[in-house]
């Protein structure tokens, strides 16, 4: 479901997601997420990316779980890639494409 790898040359944190992340997954991972990213206290400076390659389906659980940990990371520090058509369309029509770096 998600698995974490941290660069620390590169102070890149990469979460790396798969399968379907509706809201009986999302709340599984909400906990995990909080307890594995750096941004407890917003001041690491560690770049998150959250790869979503593998990811069918998102719920708007996620996406609440994308807007708080891209607001905990600061500006520019967080970022969504690999998205699939479908999953990009929706954080366009959330309007929280471009806010959330989203590619």
């Amino acid at each position: 479901m998600v698995t974490f790898n941290y660069n620390p040359d590169r102070k890149v944190f990469m979460a790396t997601f798969s399968g379907r992340l509706d809201t009986l997954a999302v709340q599984k991972l909400s906990e995990i997420i909080q307890v594995n990213l750096p941004v407890k206290d917003g001041t690491s400076g560690d770049k998150i990316i959250f790869d979503m390659k593998d990811v069918e389906y998102i719920s708007s659980s996620f996406i609440r779980i994308c807007v708080n940990v891209a607001k905990q990371t600061g500006s520019g520090l967080f970022s969504i890639t690999g998205c699939q058509p479908l999953i990009k369309k929706t954080f366009k029509i959330s309007g929280l494409d471009e806010i959330l770096n989203v590619s």
